[in-house]
């Protein structure tokens, strides 16, 4: 039995070149956030080094093994990441540096090209810890993901050392204005807090942010700033993807124009209403107009 089509579903696609950057980190929040708004989706992990999505989210984990391959003749291993997205939106963990092997699968299986029959947003997320080394791979990421789908960059201010001062500077915040990337700052998460979570407990369990809001492990203030915590940062991807979709659409918009330009395609002509509330092409609106002017001579 074939699947039924779902418009409007996506893919966000959790990256960065560099690891410890907080990938999977933002993925969870992303993850939980399906949760509190009872939106049914799917949890997929393409980092080998990090399988912990399956313990967090059980009920949301995609079970088909997903990972990305730089041999072409291996890139349908990749294939769930879009599959997946046609029932319901997709989380996706990837792996560090997997930049090359991600653009392998999407050109070999001409991925944008379905994504965009199918109704289906991929969105790619760039993670970056702040520092000068994870920063330099962000204009190779957007220069090579910009054409293909929205592009997102995550500041994770929780796991930067030496300061945002290039972060900050004026060269690197007029490339995300030519990339038109949002912003996303993730902040600094109480580190205690988090080592409860990760299991440095009495019970010494895993728990996901819904199932801390939960236990009794956690007090009245632990579970204001955690819910303070996931609120800034569903707002705010909220907006980076109202954003990013736009800008993606506009380019494009803008793709298509130039397209037609190249192969001398003349746009359709320009139309005007007609009194009866529907269009007519200017051909049309001069023929009325001409026999309108004989009766009126007659």
């Amino acid at each position: 039995m074939k699947k039924s089509k779902v418009v409007g579903c996506y893919n966000n696609i959790w990256s960065g070149e560099k690891g410890g950057v907080g990938k999977s980190w933002c993925a969870m929040l992303d993850a939980q956030r399906h949760v509190d708004r009872n939106i049914k989706f799917w949890l997929m992990d393409a980092d080998k080094n990090n399988q912990m999505s399956q313990r967090l989210y059980p009920d949301a984990f995609f079970s088909r093994s997903v990972f990305f391959s730089e041999v072409p003749e291996r890139a349908s291993s990749a294939n769930p990441i879009l599959e997946a997205a046609i029932d319901r939106p997709v989380v996706t963990n990837c792996q560090a540096g997997t930049n090359d092997q991600i653009l392998t699968w999407m050109k070999t299986k001409k991925v944008p090209q379905v994504a965009q029959k199918l109704g289906i947003t991929l969105r790619y997320f760039f993670v970056s810890s702040l520092e000068t080394d994870s920063l330099n791979k962000f204009e190779s990421a957007a220069q090579r993901f910009s054409p293909h789908m929205p592009i997102i960059f995550v500041a994770n201010h929780g796991c930067n050392l030496s300061g945002p001062k290039f972060f900050e500077s004026e060269g690197f915040q007029s490339m995300l204005e030519r990339y038109q990337a949002p912003v996303i700052h993730v902040g600094l998460f109480d580190l205690e807090l988090r080592k409860r979570m990760e299991g440095h407990n009495p019970e010494g369990c895993l728990l996901n942010w819904g199932e801390a809001m939960e236990s009794e492990l956690f007090g009245v203030l632990d579970r204001a700033e955690i819910q303070a915590y996931l609120e800034d940062f569903y707002g705010q991807l909220d907006r980076a993807e109202g954003l990013a979709d736009l800008a993606f659409a506009e380019r494009l918009a803008s793709q298509s124009g130039s397209s037609r330009q190249a192969k001398g395609v003349s746009p359709p002509p320009r139309q005007r209403d007609s009194p009866h509330g529907q269009d007519l092409p200017l051909d049309r609106r001069d023929d009325d107009q001409s026999g309108r002017d004989g009766k009126a001579r007659r």
